[in-house]
């Protein structure tokens, strides 16, 4: 069965190759098969681009002879609809020169078997059977497609419900990259600090060789058995010192390890924790504790500065929410993040700020607890200004932590 399907695949494709030498007969013929519409389709798709107004079997015809994909897709569409292939008995005499025309239906199945019959003498025959017939075999039309059903209203649901999720997938998907391209830029700010570090370390390594050289050409240099003792315990003492310099690095890197690992862990933890929506504070009515110590503050002879460190992007979000508070009860604040990997690098920073700037710290206990430490120097040796570290769960939390941080520089301010 499929060595019979190829033969008659590889006859008619021969036949339509022959009969591409005349174009109208070919374009004719292809009418009488395939609709309009496979013909355009089979038009477009060979790439069709010359102008006019030329009918689609015409247009097909055009590139048949020397398409051949065009011509396995001709091949493919035809060979379906081609009817039960009969031979037709040639009935013409002496008598009779023009004998009367058979039925359409025996004329289609006389053309499918000179179609297939992959012959010379069959192609002739349809040369000239095509265009006496033309007149008597309709042209192939495209079937009227039925009206669509009405979609039940549960699919129209689906249908949303399937474009909500995919939208809501793309929202996932583009916080996962924009997460993941802030990862890739941590890592490419740990990766130069560790570049510079490696610099360092080949740096002292060098000195350490240059040192070793000289000790060594002292040492060749000593004849006697007490400079050399004395060498060798310079060396030794050189050694010891060194190896407890190193010791001190170490224990400070592990220490630093442990330290960054837990503020990583901390960070985990408060980018887990849902979004809080934090109302606006004005034209809200206070705690009264809020508004006595809001009295308080309106008599002060200037306002307080408070700056606040710590919190990443969900906390972030309540800056904002802060600059309401603040303007409510009378001070002044500022909000920044906090900074997990060169957080040394803002000690300058914060130093020059606490001494010119701000009256007190807030320190959230997302940070670094050498941060923390350092930070509390600061304020220290700012004129002993309050540093408090308030565990943030909420905004409420951070509210509370001002309040204290306002009574404590009230009673500074009163008891100088």
């Amino acid at each position: 069965m499929q060595d019979d399907a190829s033969c008659k695949k590889g006859a008619l494709e021969s036949a339509l190759l022959f009969l591409s030498r005349e174009e109208s007969i070919l374009a004719a013929l292809l009418e009488r098969w395939l609709p309009p519409s496979c013909l355009l389709e089979l038009a477009h798709k060979a790439g069709y681009k010359k102008r006019g107004n030329h009918p689609p079997a015409l247009q097909v015809a055009e590139l048949l002879g020397n398409h051949a994909h065009l011509r396995k897709a001709t091949v493919q569409a035809m060979l379906p609809r081609l009817p039960q292939p009969v031979e037709l008995a040639d009935t013409e005499d002496a008598d009779n020169p023009t004998p009367a025309k058979p039925p359409p239906q025996q004329m289609l199945s006389a053309l499918a078997f000179d179609l297939l019959a992959g012959n010379a003498a069959a192609w002739e025959r349809l040369l000239q059977r095509i265009p006496a017939w033309l007149d008597e075999l309709p042209n192939a039309k495209d079937q009227v497609a039925s009206p669509p059903k009405a979609k039940p209203k549960k699919k129209v649901k689906k249908k949303v419900s399937k474009e909500s999720a995919l939208k809501q997938q793309l929202q996932e998907a583009r916080k996962e990259i924009a997460r993941l391209q802030e990862e890739l830029g941590q890592a490419h700010r740990q990766q130069q600090e560790l570049k510079q570090e490696l610099a360092e370390a080949q740096a002292e390594k060098r000195k350490a060789e240059a040192r070793a050289t000289g000790w060594k050409k002292k040492h060749a240099d000593s004849t006697q058995a007490s400079a050399r003792e004395e060498v060798l315990a310079a060396e030794a003492a050189d050694a010891h010192q060194q190896q407890s310099i190193a010791e001190q690095k170490l224990q400070m890197l592990i220490w630093e390890r442990d330290d960054l690992r837990a503020c990583l862990h901390d960070r985990d933890r408060f980018d887990a924790i849902q979004e809080e929506e934090v109302p606006s504070f004005r034209n809200r009515p206070l705690l009264s504790k809020e508004n006595e110590l809001a009295k308080v503050l309106n008599q002060q002879p200037r306002r307080f500065r408070i700056l606040v460190v710590g919190g990443g992007e969900p906390q972030f979000r309540h800056r904002d929410k802060l600059q309401e508070y603040a303007e409510v009860m009378g001070f002044e604040s500022e909000w920044r993040m906090a900074e997990y990997v060169s957080w040394h690098k803002e000690m300058d920073k914060l130093a020059t700020d606490m001494n010119t700037r701000f009256d007190a710290l807030v320190i959230l206990h997302w940070n670094r607890t050498t941060f923390t430490g350092k930070a509390r120097e600061v304020c220290n040796q700012a004129g002993q200004k309050p540093c408090i570290t308030c565990y943030y769960e909420g905004f409420t939390s951070l509210r509370e932590t001002l309040q204290e941080c306002l009574r404590q520089l009230l009673n500074k301010a009163n008891h100088p």
